[in-house]
């Protein structure tokens, strides 16, 4: 897979690396995963539903503040400004950093 990059966020799917402003960010496999989900849809709404699911499976039951823990997590390492919540629907990635 091509490296994704966006905002000065680098996310290589071949190595899991994530880099933010030309620095290695260190992420747990669950942030990767959700950014990964993020970057390979810039600026389009993408649904809790879909981020459980690929977070998750279908089976594994979901804490209810599970999603906003990793976006917490997310915004700390990368930027506040960068993901942003739609109200009961999802999260996106801005397309202006």
């Amino acid at each position: 897979q091509p490296l994704l990059e966006h905002a000065g966020i680098s996310l290589d799917p071949a190595s899991q690396q994530v880099s933010f402003q030309g620095s290695e960010v260190l992420m747990t496999p669950m942030e990767y995963q959700l950014l990964h989900q993020l970057m390979i849809r810039p600026g389009k709404v993408v649904t809790r539903e879909r981020l459980s699911n690929t977070l998750y499976g279908w089976q594994d039951k979901v804490e209810s503040n599970t999603l906003e823990v990793l976006i917490h997590n997310l915004r700390k390492k990368l930027s506040t400004e960068l993901i942003r919540t739609v109200r009961g629907v999802g999260y996106l990635l801005e397309l202006k950093a």
